[in-house]
């Protein structure tokens, strides 16, 4: 919304994608984040059954994969609050993105590490990488002056 008869710049295409990917980005973190804990729940319950004990011994421990959650529930959380912000044009808006983006990139290393989920966190960093990188186009700069 514009006060005082001031014109508002068109958002451009490549703020346009980072806030699609964001919001496509929270709707499958708060997915993931209920599937994720109730399969962390169902074998912490399950643990005592021998199946589930070699299955889950390729595992982190458990306390690891909790803290893990933890940290995906805050970046989602964090994530919805800074899509939200985006028409209100503010430099400190496409900061926080940007280092929204490189926490979680760092997040999906250590992840892929600990979980040997290697395809999954490789694509998350990638998509980290180009949204950092279209966040840093002229048009974003401009776009983001309040």
């Amino acid at each position: 919304m514009v006060h005082n008869n001031e014109l508002s710049p068109q958002m451009p295409g490549t703020v346009r994608v980072v806030q699609v990917f964001m919001w496509i980005g929270v709707v499958l973190g708060v997915i993931l984040l209920v599937i994720g804990s109730l399969s962390l729940v169902a074998v912490s319950a399950l643990s005592a059954d021998p199946e589930i004990a070699s299955a889950s011994a390729a595992l982190p421990p458990m306390a690891v994969m909790w803290v893990l959650m933890l940290i995906s529930a805050v970046l989602v959380v964090v994530q919805l609050v800074l899509v939200i912000r985006i028409p209100r044009q503010q430099a400190a808006t496409r900061t926080a993105i940007i280092w929204l983006f490189a926490i979680s990139a760092a997040v999906n290393i250590v992840t892929a590490v600990l979980t040997t989920d290697y395809a999954s966190n490789g694509v998350s960093l990638l998509l980290s990488a180009l949204l950092i990188g279209l966040l840093m186009t002229d048009g974003a700069k401009r776009y983001f002056v309040r």
